[in-house]
């Protein structure tokens, strides 16, 4: 049995690399020099959003990128600028925009979500997120919309601190009450590979709202459930199953065809899960590192890439940071 999971893992390494080798690169469409970028949104008239990633004090919050390439607070100094002033976000990565224009901002800061209509520029609601469902060191990092049952999902990683024993769990949110709860706290599916390493992390949901996708950061394996399961919080964790390898990851999207796209922080490149294993579709330019947030539209997937790991927290206190901050795209696989 162990001369078989040896050969396994050879077979899998040498079809990364075959991969990787044919592997497409990836196009530039922003660039950022004074902004860290954590993820990105694109609404369904094209505007794009990304937030300042918090591991480094962004004092920007959420910024619009415009047609010509200007990068804009959105949607104001008053929401979204601490440099000006206490801003009322005070610290997000997590960003969606749903299928009615409204962009959802996961203010893991001040724990709740921010909506803006973005077909008035104005604010749509704001749900506080009870600390009753949180523990001391939460990590409300990324979310799924789940339109169709009307709630959100968050993937709480805890690890606030980036050392701490992770205790993950999903924070579902009614999104017409408010009313939340904490599932599936510690299940093995959402646990890091290795002690040290880092718990749920990417989490998304197909675009029929059948399936929510997710995994550790720094696991292997991609795992699934049925969106519908969440009705009976009770039923989830045993309703979790494996669905395809992965990679080290700190993003997942998935497409129509149930392909989940992953940013490969180990190959520095994009790649895809399903049923048929995992394999890298694009590499990022050269120097480059550390994919994170994806978005996908208009037949590409789009990645937010930030060298999270030249930062000194998670660099041995050595910032080694190398030129910009990029969002790459490539287009889906047929």
């Amino acid at each position: 049995m162990k001369l078989k999971n040896i050969l396994t893992s050879l077979l899998l390494a040498v079809a990364t690399f075959a991969s990787a080798s044919s592997a497409l690169q990836t196009e530039t469409v922003v660039t950022f020099d004074n902004i860290r970028p954590a993820n990105i949104a694109i609404s369904n008239k094209g505007r794009m959003f990304v937030t300042g990633h918090p591991i480094v004090g962004s004092t920007k919050k959420v910024v619009e990128i415009s047609a010509v390439g200007s990068k804009n607070i959105y949607p104001n100094v008053k929401y979204s600028d601490s440099s000006v002033n206490d801003s009322i976000i005070k610290a997000t990565i997590g960003i969606r925009v749903d299928s009615k224009d409204n962009l959802w901002v996961l203010d893991m800061g001040a724990k709740q979500f921010v909506l803006w209509d973005l077909k008035t520029n104005k604010l749509n609601k704001i749900i506080k997120i009870p600390s009753e469902v949180l523990t001391s060191t939460s990590f409300l990092q990324d979310f799924v919309l789940d339109e169709k049952r009307g709630r959100a999902i968050i993937a709480d990683m805890t690890q606030a601190d980036l050392k701490s024993t992770p205790t993950p769990a999903f924070v579902v949110v009614d999104i017409n009450t408010g009313k939340a709860t904490r599932v599936a706290e510690s299940h093995s599916s959402m646990m890091p590979d290795f002690e040290g390493g880092f718990a749920l992390n990417p989490i998304a949901i197909d675009p029929s709202f059948e399936w929510v996708y997710f995994g550790a950061l720094n696991g292997k394996k991609v795992y699934r459930v049925k969106a519908s399961k969440f009705d009976d919080v009770k039923t989830v964790a045993k309703n979790i199953e494996f669905y395809a390898p992965k990679s080290f990851s700190d993003g997942i999207k998935v497409d129509e065809n149930q392909n989940v796209y992953i940013t490969d922080i180990e190959n520095q490149a994009i790649g895809v899960s399903n049923k048929n294993g995992y394999k890298i579709i694009a590499r990022l330019p050269k120097g480059q590192s550390w994919p994170d947030g994806l978005e996908i539209k208009n037949e590409y997937v789009y990645a937010v890439v930030n060298q999270l790991n030249r930062i000194p927290a998670l660099n041995n206190g050595k910032d080694d940071t190398k030129g910009s901050f990029l969002i790459v795209k490539t287009p889906l696989v047929k």
